[in-house]
């Protein structure tokens, strides 16, 4: 994504949650592209804030069943997320296996 575009995106995002003075910040910004940073490997969550715990207790309640494992399909990153899905999925695995 070109740098400008990109830009707009992410002061879109904070404008979404603080308003639109965003679009102006007083001070710069620091931009990480997680996607191409050598410690996450790519691997980066598309969660926004408030998404995951809403999302979170519907984990595994339709029909058919279907249970993702892993830190942001709960708490988004944290180990709390990744033990409760896991908790979950394997408890669910035991009961129909």
């Amino acid at each position: 994504m070109p740098a400008p575009v990109r830009d707009h995106e992410l002061l879109s995002d904070v404008a979404r949650l603080y308003g639109a003075q965003a679009f102006q910040p007083f001070t710069s910004y620091l931009r990480l592209l997680w996607g191409t940073d050598p410690w996450t490997q790519g691997y980066v969550t598309q969660w926004n804030p408030g998404d995951v715990m809403a999302v979170g207790p519907l984990h595994g309640t339709h029909e058919p069943p279907f249970y993702v494992c892993g830190s942001d399909q709960w708490v988004a990153g944290y180990m709390e997320g990744a033990v409760r899905t896991g908790r979950d999925t394997a408890r669910e695995v035991l009961r129909h296996g």
